[in-house]
């Protein structure tokens, strides 16, 4: 440092200790007392010039201290946000495992624990409510009143383990599989249907409410006393005091109680029972994502649609849903690394469904897998989708292929759960479905129905294809409507045609307000009641469900 600044700074410093000590000498003689001696005065100058410094550095530290515990409140209000969305995007899932007694739940949730946690989920298990509630005590009901006490407080029991536990899986920021041990309309099963009534009505709760917006599958397990009676055994649960045929009773009425739900599987006796519980992992893998072989669907071409009545005569319960099914954009691209000349395709679909003034919507996607050798490998996943979600995807539907609207009747026949397909504007065609474990084992079919045929492996009547057909109809359809308008309007100087009918959820026509306006409105819903009627017509032809009529 130059001379010239070190003396320049010995000066500010002299100066500022003269300054402060006529303060002080100022100060002494306002208050009448006599100055202090000058190195007195020296003295209490330095230390008030240290007390100076040591409260400076204080608040500096102060300052470095603040700073720092707000760097940690920024990091912590991050980590926050991340972890709230974490726990938003997590997937979660709620299966049921019931069934008859001695149908295999407890070996099952075992088994199905154990797969899953290996693949990073938490698994929560629910214990079944009327077996904790007799385990402690709780006295089996002796009359109709002492019943419905129970029933109403299992269900309450049963609803409030499982909310605590979808609390604990949506707060872990985890995939979650929440394993119950029976549901909440179990309890249909063990009292009459009035009686069910009067306990919904009870706790302000409906049947409708409590099967298809509280799990995302049903998985039955069969009875052993159906099928491998041999293997029925009250031994494992001191809780069970059914008779073989009080286990098929049993078992029935719980089927019934779950019959409608968008997920309901039937996992028979018909193999061994290790082969059994396989099964019952491998449907709740593809509802949770994780690959799994495709169970054979078995199609069966009806000579017609059975009418309400008939199925009213025949079924003890069916289920009927109204279903919109709109096929998205599919995907190609290579396979992953390690898998040369392999390509993957994805075909994506959603689902809206409706009962009365309750709907549920599903995406679901089929992963091909082709080699380069020129096998093919396919998997299945689905998803349940809110109503936020659905509509979103709706935005990516194929421009090809319009939306298909069934009446869906879901129905238990034999060991089977079917579904009847009902398509708007098919008057001879319906579609009988049920996932079988294979091609060649022995199916009970409803005897009452018309079935024609098997159709499992016909292109024809794949959903995917009809879709295809529906567009080029609607197509074919605009052109010859949109030039119909032209004509009529060529004469009041307008030859715009009609608008596209809608093809997809939420597209409704606009509201006429003129000539061509009705016009418009008229033309669409000329080519919505009769796009489907025309497909399906011909397929019907080509089917040989109907004959051709003379002069065709």
């Amino acid at each position: 440092m130059p001379q010239a600044a070190i003396v320049a700074g010995s000066a500010v410093a002299a100066g500022a200790a003269v300054a402060a000590a006529a303060i002080l000498i100022a100060e002494y003689l306002r208050r009448g007392e006599a100055p202090l001696p000058v190195d007195r005065q020296f003295a209490d100058f330095k230390q008030f010039v240290e007390r100076n410094e040591a409260l400076r550095k204080e608040l500096e530290e102060s300052r470095r201290t603040i700073l720092s515990h707000e760097h940690e409140l920024v990091e912590l209000r991050r980590r926050l946000q991340s972890t709230d969305a974490a726990i938003e995007n997590a997937p979660l899932f709620k299966v049921v495992l019931t069934g008859g007694p001695c149908g295999g739940k407890t070996t099952a949730k075992a088994e199905i624990k154990a797969r899953f946690e290996s693949l990073g989920f938490l698994v929560l298990c629910g214990v079944e409510a009327a077996t904790l509630l007799f385990g402690g005590g709780v006295p089996f009901p002796h009359d109709e009143a002492s019943r419905m006490l129970l029933q109403r407080t299992i269900l309450k029991l049963q609803m409030s383990l499982e909310d605590m536990l979808e609390e604990i899986g949506r707060a872990s920021g985890r995939p979650t599989l929440i394993l119950l041990d029976r549901g909440a309309l179990d309890g249909k099963a063990y009292v009459s249907e009035y009686e069910w009534e009067l306990l919904l009505d009870d706790v302000k709760l409906t049947t409708v409410l409590l099967r298809d917006q509280r799990y995302d599958a049903i998985i039955h397990l069969v009875t052993a006393a159906q099928g491998a009676e041999s293997f029925y055994t009250l031994a494992n649960n001191e809780t069970r005091i059914e008779t073989p045929d009080e286990a098929r009773e049993q078992d029935r009425r719980t089927l019934d109680a779950w019959t409608g739900h968008e997920h309901l599987y039937i996992v028979d006796n018909s193999t061994s029972f290790d082969e059994k519980i396989r099964r019952a992992v491998a449907r709740i893998s593809r509802l949770v994502g994780a690959p799994a072989p495709l169970a054979l669907t078995r199609k069966f071409l009806l000579a017609r649609p059975p009418s309400v009545e008939e199925l009213e005569m025949h079924l003890e319960r069916f289920e009927s849903f109204e279903v919109d099914t709109t096929y998205l954009r599919s995907t190609e691209k290579p396979a992953p690394a390690g898998k040369p000349g392999s390509m993957v395709s994805e075909k994506h679909r959603v689902r809206r469904r409706q009962q009365g003034t309750n709907t549920s919507f599903q995406h679901q996607m089929w992963v091909t897998e082709k080699q380069a050798s020129g096998q093919e490998e396919t998997h299945m996943i689905e998803k349940t989708l809110n109503a936020r979600e659905y509509y979103i995807l709706l935005k990516q539907r194929d421009p090809d292929r319009c939306t298909i609207s069934k009446t869906l009747s879901c129905f238990i026949w034999g060991t089977s759960y079917w579904e009847l397909n009902a398509f708007k504007g098919a008057k001879h065609v319906a579609i009988l479905e049920v996932e079988a474990e294979s091609r060649d084992c022995e199916l009970c079919f409803p005897e009452f129905l018309p079935v024609v045929r098997e159709v499992t492996d016909e292109q024809t009547f794949d959903s995917y294809l009809i879709a295809r057909e529906l567009e080029i109809e609607v197509s074919r359809m605009e052109i010859e409507v949109s030039r119909s308008a032209s004509a009529d309007l060529s004469g009041r100087g307008s030859t715009s045609p009609p608008p596209r009918p809608a093809s997809g959820l939420g597209e409704m026509p606009p509201r006429p307000s003129s000539a061509i306006g009705s016009l418009r409105a008229a033309a669409s819903a000329t080519i919505a009641a009769n796009r489907m009627a025309n497909v399906f017509e011909t397929l019907e032809r080509s089917s040989g469900v109907i004959r051709r009529s003379p002069g065709e």
